[in-house]
């Protein structure tokens, strides 16, 4: 198992031999996801990601791609890590999933609602286009939210372990969610549970998979979850209000690192959504992604209320 090196190093350079020597800004707040939540244009690109002339460097020659969650997109998602990696001198992808062919306007933008297998689907023609594009064998994938079960589709039923070498996953629901469970019962017993998830189908079918005991949640945990030849790390966070419980997102194997927030840093109480903007995150994703050269965790209060 890998481990972790939780000490002080100096952020690399950016070595991409194409892209600009000056670095991009990079937000650590959610007010940037507001914002490009609002401009985002499809297909839409972060700062610092889809740049298809990117040659992977020796230092890391492997391209990241970004898997965003529920009602994302490749741009909004993404306004953190994606210019974080370019400025550490990855050749990074977003691409947006999960729209359904009829969404127009707003909702074109707003993805990860489509059926999960449909998602998985999508990400790996989006991975073949970056390796063609890349050329290179594998890729890695750093993936958030409903993203998480997006990549593990792909990895476990469509062949992606073959083209994957890691798997970084933000607030993971590797379990399911059990969030609906208080309404669960009650409709339940009137005999409307399944009518109110089959109406979600036309608009979100992914919200009901999401779901603990889902048929893909069922099928995922069947299949084992971790594909055997990609290293998986998990960070999740104790006041995730989305993914309940957060233990969904743990899952122990030889090819696996569970990382819980609040054991790196007590003090942060980052919650489902911020872990996307965090710096004690990012930089726990950055060392997982390049193990090997020791770097610095920061460890401070999330500038988000405690559980956003």
């Amino acid at each position: 198992m890998r481990r972790l090196m939780l000490i002080t190093a100096t952020l690399l350079p950016l070595t991409l031999g194409n892209a600009s020597a000056d670095p991009l800004p990079v937000p650590y707040s959610l007010s940037a996801m507001v914002s490009a939540s609002v401009t985002t244009a499809p297909p839409g690109a972060p700062p610092g990601a889809n740049n298809w002339g990117c040659v992977p460097s020796a230092a890391h020659p492997r391209p990241v791609v970004l898997v965003h969650g529920l009602s994302g997109n490749g741009e909004n998602s993404w306004q953190t890590f994606a210019p974080l990696l370019a400025n550490e001198g990855y050749c990074v992808y977003a691409l947006t999933y999960g729209v359904y062919p009829t969404d127009r306007g707003i909702a074109a933008g707003v993805g990860g609602r489509a059926p999960i297998d449909e998602s998985s689907s999508e990400l790996q023609q989006f991975v073949d286009q970056v390796r063609a594009a890349t050329r290179t064998d594998r890729v890695d994938l750093l993936s958030w939210s409903e993203g998480t079960l997006v990549s593990a589709g792909y990895l476990q039923f469509l062949g992606g372990a073959a083209a994957v070498d890691q798997a970084i996953n933000l607030a993971p629901i590797w379990a399911g969610t059990a969030i609906t469970d208080p309404l669960d019962s009650p409709l339940s017993i009137l005999g409307l549970h399944g009518d109110l998830y089959a109406s979600l189908d036309p608009t979100c079918a992914a919200c009901a998979e999401l779901r603990t005991g889902s048929d893909f949640i069922n099928r995922l945990q069947a299949s084992g979850v971790y594909a055997p030849n990609v290293h998986y790390t998990n960070i999740v966070t104790t006041t995730d209000i989305q993914v309940q419980p957060y233990t969904s997102g743990v899952r122990t194997a030889p090819n696996a690192t569970n990382i819980v927030l609040q054991d790196i840093c007590p003090v942060n109480l980052a919650g489902h959504l911020s872990v996307s903007v965090d710096p004690t995150v990012a930089a726990l994703a950055l060392q997982a992604l390049d193990p090997g050269t020791p770097r610095q965790i920061p460890c401070a209060s999330s500038q988000a209320p405690p559980g956003v």
